[in-house]
């Protein structure tokens, strides 16, 4: 398949989308899980023993909240993208555009390949 070619292109915007979709939700799930995390951050500096102890939980602390923070800006980037070709009228473009390229790619096969010729009219 030619990287220029419509089916290269179909496939090239298609694996975008679904890249999105998937750094979305990786994403999403990442942020919720460093959500989490604070509460458990919180409760071992209350119960630290000392400031040494309480430092090392302020740094965990600070590390996961800016690995929020680069997860939510993902999130962010992606949503609209995502939010799109989720609702319900978008989904089925999206599936025409998938059949669009297994048709496409049917097309250039048969273009690039060996092709013959069989006469219609045999001759005596």
């Amino acid at each position: 398949m030619d990287k220029n070619s419509p089916a290269a292109e179909l496939e090239h915007f298609l694996n975008f989308v679904d890249a999105c979709s998937q750094e979305y939700r990786f994403a999403y799930d990442k942020v919720n899980e460093e959500d989490r995390k604070v509460q458990d951050f919180l409760h071992a500096m209350e119960f630290a023993k000392d400031q040494a102890e309480r430092n090392r939980v302020a740094t965990k602390l600070q590390k996961s909240r800016r690995s929020r923070r680069e997860n939510k800006d993902l999130v962010k980037r992606d949503e609209k993208v995502v939010q799109f070709f989720t609702e319900e009228k978008n989904r089925g473009f999206l599936n025409r555009m998938r059949q669009l390229l297994g048709q496409q790619r049917k097309e250039e096969e048969y273009l690039s390949g060996e092709r013959i010729y069989n006469p219609r009219v045999k001759e005596p």
